[in-house]
């Protein structure tokens, strides 16, 4: 396992913080815009024509060629300087190496130079109101009829639904067939007769997730990734990219340097306490950097991160979640004041923080099964058989 960055690197990461500073303040004008989604594709274009959007993904699709390293840097460097996040982030990190994979040239180059520039916004239907965990129970039909499939059915917990262009999602095929060996990988433009999508409010007050219904919707057979059928493979590795990578490391770095200061100014660290706790997550965080090194190492080796990931992920939610509910701990009645209080504590975000917080228990695959996970293909131990 590689511990630190080369020379080369090194230099790469001083070049990004330079763009980074040139062009702060097209970045800042994301927050401030009249149409804030234009506004972040915007940006994501800008990002992508100066070469830091898909940077490992090959120039023939409109990447750079680059190494998997320089796309970790530059993540590093975009949350370190607190940039905009890129607004087509699931079509990055997950339907983008999917294409890259699995799908045909076609598709690779219909899509993937998209997906960079922002020029279309992805979501994913994948969850189901009776299939989350147990995704591969999920019922959303697609019959075959002449070069359409016709899909009907619903998901859930969509993100981005009300905004993006185009959707992957996972639909039964074959219903005869086990659960897991009847699923197919299809791409739907959002827009498709006999598609609606209404938001839903989370318990932190964005509107983030949607509930998606298709009636009779038709999807052109070109639209299949892979064979048919062969869904929950392409389905499997889908998620291991969602769950791999160091890019919430930083993030959670943010979120800690914001508890000291809170803790600092309120008083709070002088108590032995406090101060030992701040130290704690502090050391969970690096071990969870070189844990995202580890899975970096694998990756440049050849290597998938396989079960691994699902380390990460799990370790990943639980100190988010602690970070946030200490931050509460620590304003007390504080923490609930909004921002127009003249003793507000946080910009008056801690209550949706910790919030938002308990949401990285389920997205992405629960912290239930990612216990299973771990504990069948890292640990080694028998799957249970549900016999008491």
């Amino acid at each position: 396992m590689d511990l630190k960055f080369t020379a080369a690197e090194e230099a790469y990461r001083l070049r990004c913080r330079e763009w980074i500073a040139a062009n702060a303040h097209h970045a800042a004008a994301v927050a401030k815009a009249a149409d804030p989604v234009q506004a972040a594709r915007d940006w994501q274009r800008r990002l992508c024509e100066a070469g830091y959007v898909g940077l490992a993904w090959p120039k023939a699709y409109g990447g750079q060629d680059a190494t998997l390293t320089q796309q970790v840097i530059v993540s590093e460097e975009m949350a370190r300087a607190k940039l905009p996040p890129l607004i087509n982030t699931i079509g990055l990190s997950i339907l983008g190496p999917t294409l890259a994979r699995h799908g045909t040239e076609a598709q690779r180059r219909r899509f993937l130079p998209r997906i960079l520039s922002g020029e279309e916004l992805w979501c994913q239907g994948f969850s189901e109101p009776g299939a989350g965990s147990d995704l591969a129970s999920l019922a959303t039909r697609a019959v075959l009829e002449g070069d359409d499939f016709v899909v009907t059915g619903q998901k859930l917990w969509t993100s981005l639904g009300p905004i993006a262009d185009w959707c992957f999602l996972l639909v039964r095929t074959d219903p005869s067939a086990p659960q897991r060996e009847g699923i197919s990988y299809l791409l739907c433009r959002m827009d498709t007769p006999g598609i609606s999508v209404r938001p839903l409010r989370n318990a932190g007050g964005g509107v983030h997730f949607s509930e998606v219904f298709f009636d009779a919707v038709r999807i052109p057979r070109e639209q299949l990734v892979g064979e048919l059928h062969g869904g929950w493979k392409i389905a499997r590795s889908t998620l291991d990219h969602e769950r791999s990578g160091l890019s919430g490391v930083i993030s959670l770095e943010g979120s800690l340097e914001r508890l000291w200061r809170q803790a600092a100014a309120g008083g709070e660290i002088a108590d032995a306490v406090a101060r030992q706790q701040a130290a704690q997550y502090w050391i969970e965080l690096e071990g969870l950097r070189y844990l995202g090194l580890r899975a970096l190492s694998d990756q440049l080796a050849g290597r998938q991160p396989g079960a691994s990931a699902s380390v990460g992920k799990l370790f990943a939610a639980k100190l988010r979640q602690k970070v946030a509910r200490a931050a509460l701990d620590n304003a007390g009645p504080y923490a609930c004041l909004t921002k127009k209080s003249p003793h507000v504590v946080g910009k008056g975000r801690l209550v949706a923080g910790y919030f938002d917080s308990l949401g990285y228990s389920i997205g992405g695959g629960t912290s239930e099964i990612m216990h299973n996970v771990i504990a069948e293909r890292v640990l080694g131990l028998p799957r249970s058989t549900g016999e008491a």
